[in-house]
């Protein structure tokens, strides 16, 4: 008999309840994919509001609004790219979205690394630029690249950049992660029983 948080973490991986109840060997790896998922959506929320945070204001009251707003969206295209994982899970698909992910979690991390390592960045940039407060439009493309050079400093820069590596791979691990275990699972019990309920009922 499977709980309420086990069927809420099912429908976020996409897999039927109904079906998964004829299928208890798969209830709690099944809940495991969806755990990923609810984590990606935590994500996007923590970076929009990090990135608001940085570049727009400090006053949080809309970074939660648009926060909100992006984890929503994100939501949406997570369970449009669920469905095209389970009708179609070839291997193409899957590779063109590891990439994708990739690209998606290095976009996310940027924003945790500018926020860890400001004072860093902001004294970079003061060596560079000799300013020491940055205009809106101006910390879009210098805040990068004070991160950027704070990884070449003698002293601390192996380590900003080790974190900074390793934050890139912890988001890009939960990103990528559901959907290489929807694809192994393309072969499960749950598949098949799938199919027997579609061809009897259908």
């Amino acid at each position: 008999m499977s709980t309420k948080i086990q069927q809420k973490l099912w429908k976020l991986a996409n897999y039927d309840c109904f079906l998964m109840e004829y299928c208890p060997v798969l209830h709690n790896k099944i809940a495991g994919i969806g755990i990923f998922f609810l984590f990606q959506m935590l994500i996007v929320f923590a970076s929009v509001l990090t990135s608001y945070k940085i570049f727009i204001s400090s006053y949080l009251i809309l970074g939660y609004l648009v926060a909100t707003l992006a984890t929503f969206i994100f939501y949406k295209w997570m369970k449009f790219l669920n469905e095209v994982h389970h009708t179609n899970p070839k291997t193409g698909i899957f590779v063109t979205q590891f990439f994708i992910n990739l690209i998606f979690a290095l976009i996310l991390a940027i924003p945790f690394c500018l926020f860890l390592f400001e004072h860093q960045i902001l004294f970079q940039l003061y060596l560079n630029t000799g300013k020491m407060a940055l205009g809106n439009f101006e910390q879009l493309w210098l805040m990068p690249l004070g991160l950027y050079k704070s990884w070449f400093v003698e002293t601390e820069g192996k380590v900003v950049l080790f974190i900074c590596i390793a934050i890139l791979i912890v988001i890009a691990f939960v990103f990528i992660t559901p959907y290489f275990l929807i694809f192994k699972n393309r072969k499960s019990n749950y598949t098949l029983v799938k199919q027997n309920y579609e061809q009897n009922f259908y």
